[in-house]
């Protein structure tokens, strides 16, 4: 029985054994010197160690250093640039009788880095070079260090320090801190409850690399953890993951994403690698939820990143939205070369609200990035989206419906001008193309636009689309360089169905005939009110085979010239409009103001000559229709008129124009003419009824007439 306890005790005594040897042999704080000469040789700072490198043997042999700190130059916020409060060193102990440290793993505990950038521009990271070595018979390579990317046993050989050789298998973090300080931008970020952990450093092996970390950027808040196995190499184009996986969380003041996850297959240079981001949370009192995946190649060379059967998913839902949900749907392949700093996207797909789109498009990084696109869509329905939109509050008040909660007592909102300084920053020049296009209720066909906004100037270099059996072409600019913007527009209409067009629009068509309009416009100012007011140039209309609808020119002819007679007017069921074979007009715009002297209407009974003016900020016009009577005008009970032949009818037109007035204005030979029918008329009276009449009250009713057709 006791030779079995001598057996199994003499291991533990010869443990023990090499323990006192070891720590009479070994003092560690030999080292110290050392450390802070090579740390100082090799960054250009001190090296503080507060206190003794003191020997551990529980859980694990090793070293145990207090505080240490390495300085940073004056003038930065905090006198270190690293510190931490304490450090334990594994080490193996069998290398150490062969004058080698093979120190385990490092751990680092309470440590804290700053990272400063003065206003100059300058950082407390740019003097970190390794002193200049003195050139002389004394020098000795022994002097030198090596201490992290050559660390393992199976690795390039390790330096010697005075015959010791240092060999490093792994780093923790427990409890660090960073605060990165930018004087320049009057920044400041602190990420705090930093943990890292990386099981080995030997390169060509495989190590576990976990970490954790908080971060404090004043209403922002974020958090970091991830997990990865990295295989360290020698050379960066050789080293590879797996097994990659980051969460994170953020939130600020309206903000909140509590499950956002980043996950990685595998990645090796040259290799597709496999990549998933998830993301849920809220956004603006919106609920988003994004799923977003693609395969990724990045070469050797790192001159061509490819990305292919890249796919997002995004669903968001709240007030505001079509329906309240919205989910969003992305695609593309695309690549990007290094050399050029050229970005392409191709097989594009976009999809929200029953929309489709298309496309490819190209980005080059430069001082302002250059950006071409082609997009195109087989429909888009504005008025479904719109009907898909939220609608607004609804109030009843004395009987009335209200929309909105505006206070018609509460003071008119000063105009200004559009902040377009973003267009200053862009250069993108695009084309789209819409099979189908509706908005407004109008139906377009074959939309196609091509535009560019460069440095703050908006060119449409073409509209066109078919509409109601013609088309429309335009060309616009809009230069914003200036606080007050201006704009030129040219647009040409051809061969337009009016009619529909209108009651498509608007319900009802004031107007019917083929129309072709051209449009030259410019102006200065964006302000409702200035845009109206500063617009100037030509609108030309002409349109043909048509009719003016909400007046019947011949039945109002008629009707007044038998009230001249005094015949008796009998209702008529003709339609309330005047036909016509051709109508034009050139229309001048000025300060508010459209006026024209050349409107003209040609149909097979009336010559129509116009003139006058339309206020087009007010909305109400004051023109003069002068009528020619070139054919037979049927009068009551199918009589001709014959004696308004040739004889010119002015129409007074006023008021609004969503309800306009027409009014016969007559000129002095055309009430001369009037004015001797109902002296005939009196005439008649007078040889039928006798005395019975008294010609002063006969004329005094005559009178009264004329007044009230003249005025």
């Amino acid at each position: 029985m006791k030779k079995i306890a001598l057996l199994i005790s003499i291991p533990f005594i010869a443990i023990i054994a090499a323990l006192l040897v070891l720590v009479l042999l070994v003092n560690p704080n030999d080292f110290k010197p050392l450390i802070k000469e090579q740390v100082e040789a090799q960054t250009g700072r001190q090296l503080s160690i507060d206190g003794d490198i003191e020997w551990r043997f529980f859980p694990s042999i090793g070293f145990s250093i207090g505080k240490t700190a390495l300085s940073n130059p004056k003038g930065f916020a905090t006198s270190d640039l690293v510190k931490f409060d304490n450090a334990i060193l594994d080490l193996n102990v069998r290398p150490l009788f062969h004058h080698e440290i093979n120190i385990g793993l490092v751990t680092l505990d309470g440590a804290s880095f700053t990272l400063h950038t003065l206003k100059d521009g300058s950082t407390n990271l740019d003097s970190l070079t390794p002193k200049k070595a003195e050139v002389g018979p004394e020098a000795s390579v022994s002097e030198e260090v090596n201490v992290a990317a050559n660390t393992s046993e199976h690795s390039q050989p390790s330096t010697s320090i005075n015959d010791w050789k240092i060999t490093l298998e792994g780093i923790a973090l427990t409890n660090a801190e960073v605060l990165i300080q930018d004087d320049r931008a009057g920044s400041k970020t602190k990420l705090n409850d930093i943990n890292l952990s990386l099981s080995q450093f030997s390169p060509g092996e495989w190590a576990r690399l976990t970490f954790d970390v908080k971060g404090d950027l004043g209403q922002q808040k974020i958090s970091l953890a991830g997990k990865t196995d990295l295989n360290i190499a020698t050379t960066l184009d050789a080293a590879s993951l797996k097994q990659t996986e980051f969460m994170a969380s953020y939130s600020d003041a309206v903000n909140k994403f509590d499950d956002i996850t980043f996950t990685i297959d595998q990645f090796s240079f040259g290799e597709w690698a496999n990549i998933k981001l998830i993301a849920k949370g809220k956004a603006n009192e919106l609920m988003v939820n994004s799923d977003s995946s693609f395969a990724v190649n990045v070469p050797n060379t790192l001159d061509l990143i490819r990305i292919k059967s890249f796919k997002s998913t995004n669903n968001v839902k709240g007030k505001g939205l079509p329906n309240e949900d919205v989910t969003a749907v992305i695609g593309f392949d695309s690549s990007f070369d290094l050399s050029k700093s050229l970005l392409k996207i191709e097989k594009l797909t976009l999809s929200a609200v029953d929309t489709d789109f298309t496309g490819k498009a190209s980005v080059e990084l430069k001082d302002i990035p250059k950006v071409h696109f082609s997009l195109r869509s087989p429909n888009i329905d504005v008025d479904a989206l719109l009907a898909t939109l939220p609608k607004g509050d609804t109030q009843v008040a004395d009987g009335k419906v209200k929309t909105g909660t505006s206070n018609s007592t509460s003071k008119p909102v000063k105009e200004v001008e559009p902040d377009l300084s973003a267009l200053k920053t862009l250069d993108v020049a695009g084309t789209i193309i819409i099979d189908k296009f509706k908005a407004n209720n109008a139906k377009m066909q074959n939309v196609e636009s091509v535009f560019s906004i460069n440095r703050g100037v908006f060119k449409l270099s073409k509209f066109h689309s078919d509409l109601y059996s013609g088309a429309i072409d335009m060309t616009a600019t809009l230069d914003a360089r200036k606080s007050t913007p201006s704009y030129a527009i040219k647009q040409a209409i051809k061969g337009v169905k009016v009619a529909p067009l209108l009651i498509d629009v608007m319900g009802e068509s004031l107007i019917e005939g083929t129309g072709n309009i051209t449009l030259n416009i410019s102006g200065q100012s964006l302000k409702p009110t200035a845009l109206k007011q500063n617009l100037k140039g030509k609108v030309s209309i002409n349109f043909a085979d048509g009719a003016v609808n909400g007046v019947n020119i011949p039945l109002l002819i008629r009707t007044t010239y038998a009230k001249i007679k005094g015949e008796k007017v009998k209702g008529s069921e003709e339609a309330e409009k005047t036909d016509f074979s051709a109508l034009s007009a050139d229309f001048y715009l000025a300060k508010g103001n459209a006026t024209t002297k050349n409107i003209k209407m040609v149909s097979p009974l009336l010559r129509i000559h116009g003139e006058g003016s339309a206020h087009y900020i007010n909305e109400t016009a004051n023109m003069l229709i002068k009528t020619s009577i070139v054919g037979s005008l049927k009068g009551q009970g199918g009589k001709d008129i014959n004696d308004l032949k040739d004889v010119t009818i002015p129409i007074r037109i006023t008021g609004p124009w969503i309800k306009p007035k027409y009014k016969l204005e007559f000129d002095d030979v055309m009430q001369q003419k009037a004015k001797k029918e109902i002296d005939r008329g009196i005439e008649k009276l007078e040889e039928k009824y006798g005395d019975k009449i008294k010609d002063e009250k006969v004329k005094e009713a005559a009178n009264k007439l004329l007044k009230g057709l003249f005025n």
